[in-house]
């Protein structure tokens, strides 16, 4: 997935202080072979939201430096908008974190190239946007299920290096709530949260604590009773702060944004017809454009993926699947299989959790089944 998305790449500038010594070794030595062209600038790789982590590549043989058997000759400094990020002094890796959100990250590659100085940027990352439903709820940017059971009972299925842990037991009494979700982090602590709905309309913030447990709850809205679904897209219209989207029974859908503190900024609708689909989905960005999407399943079983356009709107529909009437449950946590792309899950009619695994550009890569005796479940999220 690349986390790129606003071009500063190609920006050169000559280091100066080429000395005497280099410039006779370079006349008397046998001249090294001269690329044709100047190499590729990095590239970062990975999510553009708090908690989860940037990487920076390169090809290194093009950097060889002077001399017809030097090596490559690089080093790396990351940037916040525009200013040297002095507290990420390492890399290829670069963890995101609350300081972040909102700006944008680039990597310098700094290099002797073969014998002029060089300095190569990578582009520039989308703003960083608040922490995302796929990084999970202990901080480790981990696939973490949550599950419940019809007792109320609230488990997390961690998947570690495609490896499942033992599940946790983190609330009990969440049976009173007949919605609940996830939308991330919700009040601007770093950390992901959950929200339940109760019958009268309430909806409660249960503040997550960064080790898979809860503070709260506290309450956040009234009236939700009067929608049929509720979802978490995350940062659906790109200002830094993740939100809600709600479907009422005429089937119109309205986006309901954060405000960053566990509140909301002013709704307004997304989109009509809505009530034509049995199950709405929200797996981040499944096309690799940096902007989260929707998916969704109608009566037929086909599977459409609605690309969100980053400002509270949709870039088009396509199907991405079909047969998906014969699950009971579907949804999307985050990356199952640990490949860098968000997936989607689904519980059969006999209980086995499906994976089906996103290629990161609105497809897939593969399927298999993770688990079994899932069907018992009353939510899974």
């Amino acid at each position: 997935m690349l986390a790129s998305s606003r071009p500063t790449s190609g920006v050169r500038r000559a280091i100066a202080g080429i000395g005497a010594a280099i410039f006779a070794a370079v006349v008397l030595a046998p001249a090294p072979a001269m690329a044709t062209m100047d190499p590729e600038p990095p590239v970062i790789t990975g999510a553009p939201y708090v908690g989860s982590t940037l990487t920076v590549t390169w090809d290194p043989m093009a950097y060889k430096g002077c001399g017809a058997a030097a090596g490559p000759d690089t080093r790396i400094y990351w940037t916040r908008d525009g200013e040297v990020a002095t507290d990420h002094p390492t890399w290829p890796d670069y963890v995101l974190t609350e300081e972040d959100r909102g700006k944008t990250i680039a990597a310098h590659l700094v290099a002797s190239y073969p014998c002029e100085g060089l300095e190569v940027a990578s582009e520039e990352t989308a703003p960083i946007s608040a922490s995302n439903r796929p990084n999970g709820f202990t901080g480790r940017g981990a696939f973490e299920l949550l599950a419940r059971r019809s007792d109320g009972a609230l488990l997390m299925y961690p998947r570690v290096n495609n490896t499942w842990e033992p599940a946790r037991t983190v609330g009990a009494g969440w049976n009173i709530f007949p919605t609940v979700l996830s939308p991330g982090d919700f009040d601007g602590d770093g950390v992901n949260d959950v929200l339940g709905r109760d019958t009268a309309g309430g909806l409660y913030l249960y503040s997550g604590d960064g080790s898979g447990g809860w503070n709260g709850p506290r309450k956040v809205g009234t009236g939700w009773n009067i929608f049929t679904s509720l979802v978490a897209p995350g940062d659906f219209n790109s200002d830094g702060t993740n939100d809600v989207l709600a479907r009422d029974a005429n089937g119109i859908l309205y986006l309901y944004p954060g405000d960053g503190e566990g509140g909301w900024l002013p709704r307004t609708v997304a989109g009509q017809g809505w009530n034509a689909l049995n199950s709405i989905i929200t797996p981040g960005d499944f096309d690799g454009d940096t902007n989260v999407d929707v998916l969704a399943r109608d009566s037929a079983g086909y599977l459409k993926l609605y690309s969100g356009n980053g400002s509270g709107g949709w870039n088009g529909m396509t199907v991405v699947g079909q047969g998906w009437n014969g699950m009971s449950k579907i949804g999307s946590a985050g990356d199952i299989n640990a490949d860098g792309s968000l997936d989607v899950f689904a519980v059969d009619g006999s209980g086995q959790l499906r994976a089906y695994y996103g290629n990161g550009n609105a497809g897939w890569s593969g399927a298999a089944v993770v688990g079994w005796g899932w069907g018992g479940f009353t939510d899974l999220f």
